[in-house]
């Protein structure tokens, strides 16, 4: 937020406002009519099959169209210098050491434009203490370097993320190459078995990334550092993690009426979200989920929720049905 009379100034005058607001709109409207983009959405939806590769085909050929991309983000660099409150039209995507300009969102694809800052790199490897976590994002993605900054990165090889992922059988991580990156360069790393890190950089990195979600894993894999151990895993689908929150909320609302909803959850064909809300149900009520239980135990196609479910089984046919809070946990 930009503090003081000018800010206050322009909170006041309505005119300024929609000035802003009808410059947002305006780029928005070029970005979206613009034949390198329109390009890309045809080149996605008409696609015989969404492969990662013939995703990444796309994204290649809207990359290569420099001068149209240079064109369209100088118009909006202008609008910036011209009015300090405008913003371009694209949700933003940051993260500790980096900032990115999401250009283009398909439920298959995402394209990125993206800066790693040195000073930030750096000052996020100075503030750690201990090992860090090499992370396997599931998802295959392209990268391309406008500006390397001067960056070395290590490759990282781990056992394949399959859909029958088991924390106790995912292995360890090893380093598998490491080199200086060039302006221009790009390559494409599987996140289903694939990684980099970003050991040092000279001066900031300014990226394309281009990330395909249909093929990828149902989770991403953290591995240490130091052990090159897995620890831990989370879910690479946004769905699945909204349902799993919405179905916390009902049990701590006392929903038992929502039973029926929750039933049809465990048909969910992400393995953790199948266990989640079977965990759920049997916090709500216990004796009510012990069918749904017991189906869960004998059949579930994933060995981890299978065992926890006859785990969690055992436990309240021990303790009388009453075994809220007790629920064993997939490895």
């Amino acid at each position: 937020m930009i503090a003081g009379e000018a800010l206050s100034a322009w909170l006041d005058d309505r005119e300024a406002q929609r000035g802003t607001d009808e410059r947002i709109q305006a780029a928005a409207r070029r970005w979206s009519a613009d034949p390198s983009v329109v390009r890309l959405h045809r080149d996605v939806v008409e696609a015989p099959e969404r492969t990662p590769e013939s995703l990444f085909a796309a994204a290649r050929r809207f990359m290569d169209e420099t001068a149209a991309l240079e064109a369209l983000i100088g118009g909006m660099i202008a609008d910036c210098r011209a009015d300090p409150f405008f913003r371009p039209p694209f949700h933003p995507v940051a993260s500790e050491v980096q900032d990115s300009l999401l250009l283009y969102n398909h439920p298959d694809l995402f394209v990125s434009l993206g800066v790693t800052g040195v000073d930030l790199l750096g000052a996020k490897k100075h503030r750690r203490k201990g090992p860090a976590s090499i992370n396997f994002t599931g998802f295959p993605t392209l990268m391309r370097f406008v500006r390397s900054g001067g960056a070395t990165l290590s490759f990282w090889e781990a056992p394949l993320i399959t859909d029958q992922f088991v924390a106790a059988d995912a292995g360890t991580c090893g380093l598998v190459d490491r080199g200086l990156i060039d302006d221009g360069e790009e390559f494409v790393v599987d996140g289903r078995h694939q990684s980099f890190v970003i050991e040092h950089a000279f001066s900031d990195i300014v990226f394309f990334q281009a990330v395909a979600r249909a093929g990828c894993a149902m989770v991403g894999v953290e591995y240490d550092s130091e052990s090159h151990q897995c620890i831990g895993a989370s879910s690479t689908d946004e769905a699945s993690s909204r349902l799993q929150m919405m179905v916390s909320l009902m049990r701590v609302m006392g929903r038992d009426d929502a039973f029926p909803l929750l039933e049809e959850a465990l048909a969910s064909p992400q393995f953790y979200t199948r266990w989640h809300v079977m965990r759920e149900m049997v916090a709500m009520d216990a004796e009510a989920a012990v069918p749904s239980l017991r189906r869960m135990a004998a059949g579930d196609p994933h060995p981890d929720v299978r065992t926890a479910a006859r785990r969690t089984l055992a436990l309240i046919e021990a303790d009388d049905g009453h075994a809220e809070g007790e629920t064993a946990c997939p490895a």
